[in-house]
């Protein structure tokens, strides 16, 4: 779970901006929101929403920490490789810096990163073993253009430290340890990123084929994937009582042209004879008889819901951080609010992190809590701030996405006249 999240210098957001997931003292909903951490001493919430206006840097928070997670993930082989950060339009010759503290396996990690377009500034990771900050690791760039290195000399011998030390410019030390043979607070904190802080979702996704690739994935547990997700329908009354999978298998030959201009081009000269698809369709159950329709055919809203499926059964399952841009796209409130339900009454510590403009989503009491929600303003050079509704004098009888709306707690997009004289040029 992701204890705190900052970043500085990255595409909207110029300053520093942290979305902070420690619970208030408020003991709302406490039962299924929070999950408290015993070493040290403190009460995560499995939830934030991020509201703003139109280019506001909602969107940006949760790319920050997708391009943090690719650092991590995506090993670099050739030191001269840009890393292509989208800094701020009027910071490019700074540096970017993001800091994370996540809670993974009953302890508590803190990984700091300063980079610029072609290096590592600085990178360090501590730990909290026993509830106390120690060091795992802090490596700096010095004036003269080499890496200073501090390791924890309990934690790692002189060979990995050396191998350690061989790692590139542009690479992050977090990225290089998926290539050694460890098992310390090190590849601890590289199997966070791995395992369970997830790719953003954006509007632009399809969870449909989200879901369907989970299906495909995993066979040994297709079954219970599949009935979980047929379970997940039923409670939203979609009339659907299976789920039909055909495979199809093809020679190349036969594959339309839009399949054969996605499979690789090397793989068709290595003997890849066949190609498998799939079609999957929705059984509908209705008084006057059974029928099944391709998902295709079904509304945007059905399929949408049906995306969710797979995520919400890594989020209790599994105990993932998920992050989804405009969580609404294509749902009706009913069932986004049921979805968001069933994820905080039986998910232990999966975690949800996701932008919208739902604001009705903001007064349903029943499943939100106000320190759960966020709010991106624009400045006067057009950078993002984030604000907690928990730094607002809110209380309990005040309906937020009434004062949001008034503009009284920021997001609110300052809108001009809608008479077109007053447009000029």
């Amino acid at each position: 779970m992701i204890i705190s999240f900052s970043v500085q210098n990255f595409r909207s957001i110029r300053d520093k901006v942290t979305l902070d997931f420690r619970a208030t003292s408020d003991k709302h909903q406490e039962e299924y929101f929070v999950v408290d951490i015993p070493k040290p001493k403190m009460r995560i919430l499995k939830m934030a929403m991020i509201y703003g206006a139109n280019a506001s840097g909602k969107t940006s928070i949760l790319m920050a920490l997708d391009f943090l997670r690719g650092l991590v993930l995506k090993p670099i082989q050739d030191k001269n490789i840009r890393l292509n950060i989208p800094f701020f339009a009027l910071d490019k010759e700074k540096p970017s810096e993001f800091e994370v503290e996540f809670y993974y396996l009953g302890v508590l990690y803190e990984y700091k990163l300063t980079l610029d377009s072609y290096k590592i500034l600085y990178e360090s990771l501590h730990y909290y073993p026993k509830g106390r900050s120690a060091e795992v690791f802090i490596r700096q760039l010095s004036e003269n253009n080499e890496y200073a290195y501090s390791w924890s000399e309990n934690l790692f011998k002189k060979k990995i430290k050396e191998l350690m030390e061989l790692t590139i410019q542009n690479q992050t030390i977090l990225a290089k340890i998926a290539s050694i043979e460890d098992y310390s607070p090190l590849q601890m904190a590289h199997d966070w990123f791995r395992f369970k802080l997830q790719p953003i979702l954006l509007p632009n996704l399809s969870l449909l084929q989200y879901t369907n690739q989970q299906l495909i994935n995993q066979n040994s547990s297709q079954e219970t994937i599949k009935s979980f997700i047929i379970k997940f329908l039923k409670k939203a009354d979609f009339w659907i009582s299976d789920i039909k999978i055909d495979e199809d298998v093809m020679d190349i030959e036969e594959a339309p042209q839009h399949i054969k201009q996605s499979i690789d081009k090397d793989a068709l000269g290595k003997a890849v004879p066949k190609i498998v698809r799939y079609d999957f369709g929705f059984l509908h159950n209705l008084e006057e008889g059974s029928f099944t329709l391709d998902m295709s055919e079904e509304s945007m809203g059905t399929q949408r819901f049906y995306g969710f499926g797979a995520i919400l059964m890594s989020l209790i399952y599994s105990g993932v951080t998920m992050p989804i841009d405009e969580i609404e796209s294509s749902l009706h409130n009913d069932l986004l609010f049921h979805f968001i339900a069933m994820f905080l009454k039986n998910s232990k510590q999966g975690q949800l992190i996701f932008t919208s403009h739902n604001t009705a989503l903001m007064n349903e009491k029943e499943i939100i809590r106000r320190d759960c929600i966020w709010i991106t303003d624009r400045k006067a050079d057009g950078s993002t701030e984030l604000t907690s509704v928990s730094d607002y004098p809110v209380r309990k009888e005040h309906a937020i996405d009434s004062l949001f709306k008034k503009g009284l707690i920021g997001g609110k997009p300052n809108l001009g006249s809608i008479d077109l004289e007053d447009m000029s040029g």
